[in-house]
């Protein structure tokens, strides 16, 4: 998809009225492994690409409705540049569930969803038979983006080909492939967060063989040791539960993305969390340092993985009334 090391590909549809050249009419940039899926065909000089919905001309550069060919809307494809003005707002923006940290302890930093699928027949038999968690990563991916309604199957049938190449791989590869996927703007990132977050037990089956083979990564990363940043907007009643927290051991249930670039998480929101991550030799890995495997490296991803523990050191506004919270891994 890429041109080169500072240029990526967007393709986009003309939305509102698709046939008049007025040049307010709104283009709209397709999701992202969309773009992926197009880009792939129009470079290996497919006539035509399908999505969930739609039917992409790539001659004519036309979209067609799939279960009625007559609505139709131009599409366009411009190169553009890699580097970010800002995160993205979603996924670095969004306010983290703050939760006590339970009796699994603040040094392990371990998943009670992951541990939880560990103790099933799958988990047990992914411990001792790595391919096989490969096998049911793919298989709930599937079933998720059924369940998701959201149009997510072209997306959810390319991810699976990037996993399924893997299986004669290292091991370390698909745990990257994972991650990368996590990167993606997709409905895999939504479902798997909620079902943290909810501790939802029901998507043990799909969504823990995703866990477990991100989690694999922390077997041969190099750990990060630094400060990481996250701007969000919180409302005062969660801000009061931080302070409330001060000298307290507290955990975010969900993966947690984080940035090196101090300028670019504070763009958004209301509060900044400076994340100190401390080298603590005995504890589990902490951290992924995930910019080279991103598809968007100039985020400077770090990702905190899921049930990640913390002490929460201080709370304070600084001149701007922006909110700082302090925390310590």
């Amino acid at each position: 998809m890429n041109t080169s090391d500072s240029t990526i590909v967007f393709w986009y549809f003309k939305n509102g009225d698709v046939w008049n050249d007025n040049s307010n009419i709104e283009w709209v940039k397709y999701r992202d492994i969309e773009m992926q899926i197009i880009e792939e065909a129009y470079q290996q000089e497919k006539p035509e690409v399908l999505l969930d919905k739609y039917r992409i001309d790539l001659k004519e550069f036309i979209q067609f409705n799939r279960t009625n060919s007559s609505q139709q809307r131009p599409v366009r494809r411009q190169i553009g540049c890699k580097i970010q003005e800002c995160l993205r707002e979603e996924r670095f923006n969004s306010s983290p569930l703050l939760t006590s940290t339970p009796s699994y302890g603040k040094a392990l930093a371990w998943c009670p969803f992951l541990t939880e699928w560990l103790k099933s027949s799958a988990g047990r038999k992914a411990v001792l038979d790595f391919p096989s968690a490969i096998d049911a990563c793919i298989d709930g991916i599937l079933q998720e983006a059924v369940k998701h309604q959201s149009d997510s199957e072209t997306e959810a049938q390319w991810m699976v080909e990037q996993l399924r190449s893997c299986k004669m791989k290292p091991r370390r590869e698909t745990s990257k492939v994972c991650i990368h996927l996590y990167t993606r703007e997709s409905f895999l990132y939504h479902v798997l967060n909620t079902a943290l977050r909810e501790a939802d037990h029901s998507k043990l089956d799909t969504l823990g063989p995703l866990c477990f083979l991100i989690r694999d990564y922390s077997r041969t990363c190099t750990e990060f040791i630094g400060t990481v940043y996250r701007g969000v907007q919180l409302s005062l009643t969660t801000i009061f539960s931080y302070k409330q927290a001060v000298g307290s051991w507290r955990t975010w249930p969900s993966y947690t993305s984080t940035s090196k670039n101090r300028e670019m998480a504070e763009f958004r929101g209301n509060t900044l969390f400076i994340i100190e991550i401390t080298n603590a030799k005995l504890s589990a890995t902490r951290t992924y340092d995930v910019a080279e495997i991103s598809q968007f490296p100039n985020e400077e991803e770090v990702l905190l993985p899921a049930g990640v523990s913390f002490q929460v050191i201080c709370v304070e506004q600084n001149l701007k009334q922006k909110y700082i919270i302090q925390i310590k891994l």
